[in-house]
């Protein structure tokens, strides 16, 4: 009996010993072993990043004529709503120098600009050589991101559990094509100033005790199920 408690209690320090090596050795290899800091974008915003920068917005108009079709006088109008819009400083009109039907062209852009609230100022006229159409520019800030198209892994086997390497590509350029404006990607716009004439109307309400909701009319008030009807 004696004999089989040694050897009993010989096996289990030869097991605690065997654990506690382990245990170090797996501590040493914690320590001394190679550290993985690579940075691996892992959300679809991280590998596709928007990114914002500025670019040509170009256009061109024919100047066989002297006369713009109504179509091209159309086409010149939503041009300058949008040079408007995006707040272009410079509006850079260029036509075929010694060309006398460019001349009119030109002359009818830049009324046709003005009509859109482009002002006289920012419109720059300049001239090439040889023959060609009147080329409008302007400069805005446009958002984009990598290109798409990159399937070089199977998706039958994705046994490590990771998206795959296009994936959310599209809905970044989604985002990047609907933005209004690009620029608020980096920098918000600031909100409008609060209304001081109703914050004090709503600030002698609170201190007399009434309610300082605003007022529904009740012709608004309409239920759901009034509406389908």
């Amino acid at each position: 009996m004696i004999k089989y408690r040694r050897n009993r209690l010989s096996a289990l320090l030869k097991a605690a010993g065997c654990a506690a090596i382990a245990v170090t050795a797996a501590g040493c290899e914690g320590i001394h072993g190679e550290v993985d800091d690579v940075y691996t974008p892992q959300l679809h915003y991280q590998r596709f990043p928007i990114e914002v920068s500025k670019g040509k917005v170009r256009m061109k108009v024919p100047a066989r004529s002297a006369r713009l079709s109504t179509g091209h006088e159309d086409a010149v109008a939503r041009f300058g709503q949008s040079a408007r819009n995006h707040q272009a400083s410079t509006v850079s009109v260029a036509r075929p120098a010694a060309s006398n039907s460019a001349d009119m062209v030109a002359g009818r852009i830049t009324q046709l600009l003005a009509a859109q609230g482009i002002a006289s100022d920012t419109i720059r006229h300049t001239t090439y050589s040889g023959h060609g159409p009147v080329i409008m520019s302007y400069s805005r800030h446009m958002a984009h991101t990598a290109e798409c198209g990159d399937w070089s892994k199977d998706l039958a086997r994705s046994s490590d559990n990771q998206p795959y390497s296009d994936f959310g590509c599209s809905h970044q350029h989604n985002i990047a094509a609907m933005v209004a404006n690009p620029k608020d990607l980096v920098q918000p716009r600031t909100s409008a100033p609060a209304s001081a004439a109703r914050r004090s109307k709503v600030l002698t309400d609170y201190a007399e005790g009434k309610n300082t909701a605003t007022k529904i009319d009740a012709k608004q008030d309409v239920a759901i199920s009034d509406a389908v009807k």
